[in-house]
């Protein structure tokens, strides 16, 4: 389900660009910045990894998307966490980008007729990091789900121990 929310959203924004712009034969390359993509990438890790959430950030897809079972709430509350820093991550370092490449446009504009397409890529890194974290969206909602039915489940459990007459520390 999560793939395909995935491709839903890639392909409403193909149709969009479409509608909006027309099909060229450059049309796609123009939302190509590898530059942007890979400083995107570059930050994102780094942070996952001083944050110590790196391998819960991979856990959190495998718990989403496979069908691993959690091994404990501790696991799931922390892939929850590594998908919010992620989302963080990818809309401040888009944002940074942002502002720094209009800086550097500023400065460097000796020709009007350079500054709208300086623009449009500078823009991109925004395009990138909140399509990322818009795609994201999705698996931290899972996670919160995943959470709470953890908890219910926990819950029925102590609950039927109880009624049993059984407490907690005897079984």
């Amino acid at each position: 389900m999560y793939l395909l929310s995935i491709v839903t959203v890639i392909v409403l924004t193909g149709i969009m660009y479409v509608f909006s712009n027309g099909t060229g034969e450059n049309y796609l390359i123009r939302f190509l910045d590898p530059p942007t993509m890979l400083f995107l990438i570059l930050s994102l890790i780094p942070l996952l990894v001083s944050g110590g959430l790196l391998k819960d950030f991979n856990n959190a897809f495998r718990l989403v998307i496979g069908k691993k079972e959690p091994s404990g709430l501790i696991e799931l509350i922390r892939a929850r966490e590594a998908v919010s820093l992620a989302i963080k991550v990818l809309v401040a370092v888009a944002a940074f980008i942002c502002v720094v490449g209009g800086v550097m446009i500023l400065l460097m504009t000796e020709d009007p007729a350079t500054l709208g397409p300086s623009l449009a890529v500078m823009l991109l890194s925004l395009v990138y990091g909140l399509g990322v974290a818009v795609v994201l969206l999705p698996l931290k909602s899972r996670l919160n789900v995943k959470i709470q039915e953890y908890r219910e489940n926990a819950y029925a459990q102590i609950c039927g121990l109880r009624k049993n007459g059984q407490t907690a520390g005897s079984v």
